[in-house]
């Protein structure tokens, strides 16, 4: 049944990039008991301007109506320059030279908004980027996500030539999916798409410690009609979307939203025609998103805002991103003594001066999935594992979660992670052991995909090796490489967190 084919496509997007967690009851509630919620608020004064220069004394904090102690305040903090006022962050590989401060990303979404209203973005686009100084205060990535393609535009840069020049090159992609149709089974599969690019992000951003401001120049996803669903592809849906959210805000990713239609455009979703009408019913306990699973609600689940109605929308991009980047950190333990880790937790800001408002995301999941394992030898991988690991090897955007180096070898290559990255386990006879699994995918010049191989590695250690100071494991990965090959990309990702860094090689 296509159906039941559309939500299995759905349930491949739950590849959680979350650390595990034991399911030993105790130890779980352990877990709920002294867990630190980090919190990224943006507080607007009545004409909608960020209030700079308040203490922690200005907020009341609630988590489900309880009153929170904060543990931790600070104000945000823009990546600096080096001592020639050069940029610090020329691509992903730089941010560990910021810190804790903001990036940005700016997304393109061709998959779910007319070609021209996209044509006209990327005009606006550049008019917002020309305001810009010429070293950017905020690292920038430049995305676009189509029918068939989830490209880098252009990596992380603080040079705002560097994104002039890969917009100026950029042409949209038709959106055929959208075209052919905009509600029953079509939209589903765009929607599964759409969530699987938010992951992509969250999972690719996850090693950087920072805020990450998603600007979302798109419709999104069209509205799903969820009563057409049976109680058990609901209940897979629904657990897609707690994934999803929650690895949004293990992130610390923000979205902001920016309908490209302009005032009074035309929908392009019909809801009389297409039953795209949301079931008021789908999700309860979902937070934002229970009930209308419309892709804004993110928005909300996350502690960004929507733009719609506006033909600006090059201010609208300038707006976001202003409000984005003057933020305030807090951090809490929670009192509460709610052990259930499906419940969704409701968090509620109030501000001392009544004349000011806080955005900060609205809740959280305590208890985010288990890490997919690897299967035993001779098992089959899931659907949700072998997605996690495709899904990096087929895009462009570089994955952080791991930081990873490859050198040619005899064999292949000798792929370097930094070992207080991975995790290692103690072995009975002292030693430490530590698995990946790792794809390496060859592409010719035209970017076609020539061969793939995937292996699970295991590295070795003496209990008392030192894993700090930038000390690196290997791990030998033997690599047939095909004729006419131009570019290698390694995917890694690690067996106990589920944790993702890629590295392209490119060869001559």
């Amino acid at each position: 049944m296509r159906l039941a084919s559309s939500i299995a496509a759905a349930c491949l997007l739950l590849s959680p990039c979350l650390p595990a967690q034991e399911t030993n009851a105790d130890t779980y509630r352990l877990s709920v008991s002294t867990k630190l919620v980090v919190l990224d608020v943006v507080v607007l004064d009545r004409n909608g301007k960020p209030v700079p220069n308040l203490d922690a004394s200005q907020f009341s904090l609630f988590e489900d109506k309880a009153p929170q102690s904060i543990r931790h305040f600070e104000a945000s903090q823009l990546a600096a320059t080096d001592a020639a006022h050069a940029p610090l962050v020329q691509s992903t590989a730089d941010l560990a030279k910021i810190g804790n401060a903001p990036v940005d990303i700016l997304v393109f979404d061709e998959l779910n908004s007319r070609f021209e209203d996209m044509a006209y973005s990327r005009a606006e686009m550049e008019k917002y980027l020309l305001r810009l100084p010429e070293i950017l205060p905020v690292p920038t990535q430049l995305v676009a996500a189509g029918d068939n393609r989830f490209v880098v535009l252009h990596d992380y840069t603080q040079r705002r030539a560097d994104l002039l020049s890969a917009l100026a090159t950029h042409m949209p992609q038709y959106p055929w999916q959208m075209m052919r149709g905009a509600g029953g089974y079509g939209a589903l599969e765009r929607m599964a798409q759409t969530l699987g690019i938010l992951g992509q992000i969250a999972d690719a951003s996850h090693g950087a410690a920072g805020r990450k401001n998603v600007v979302w120049v798109g419709n999104g996803y069209p509205s799903v009609d969820t009563t057409q669903f049976g109680p058990e592809d609901q209940a897979k849906l629904s657990a897609v979307v707690q994934t999803v959210t929650a690895r949004m805000l293990a992130s610390r990713v923000a979205l902001y939203v920016v309908d490209p239609g302009g005032v009074h455009a035309q929908t392009q979703e019909d809801d009389s025609q297409d039953g795209a009408t949301v079931g008021g019913t789908f999700g309860n306990g979902l937070g934002p998103l229970s009930g209308k699973l419309e892709f804004t609600n993110f928005a909300a689940a996350t502690g960004g805002e929507v733009f719609s109605e506006r033909n600006d929308i090059d201010r609208a991009v300038e707006q976001g991103l202003r409000d984005a980047a003057n933020y305030y950190t807090l951090s809490y333990t929670p009192t509460t003594d709610n052990q259930d880790a499906a419940a969704y937790r409701h968090i509620r800001i109030v501000m001392k001066d009544k004349s000011l408002h806080a955005i900060t995301r609205a809740g959280y999941f305590p208890g985010p999935p288990p890490v997919e394992k690897v299967p035993d030898a001779g098992s089959r991988s899931s659907g949700q594992l072998k997605w996690d690991i495709a899904a990096a090897a087929q895009t462009t955007l570089p994955y952080d979660g791991l930081n990873v180096k490859a050198a040619p070898s005899s064999s292949g290559y000798r792929i370097n992670v930094v070992a207080k990255q991975l995790t290692w386990k103690d072995q009975p006879d002292g030693s430490r052991h530590a698995e990946v699994t790792i794809m390496a995918v060859c592409f010719n010049e035209k970017d076609k995909q020539l061969s793939h191989d995937a292996k699970e590695l295991t590295e070795s250690i003496r209990a008392t090796d030192d894993i700090e100071h930038g000390v690196r494991a290997g791990f030998a990965m033997p690599l047939k490489i095909p004729a006419n090959t131009k570019r290698i990309r390694f995917v890694v990702r690690d067996q106990g967190t589920g944790a993702i860094g890629t590295v392209d090689v490119a060869r001559p």
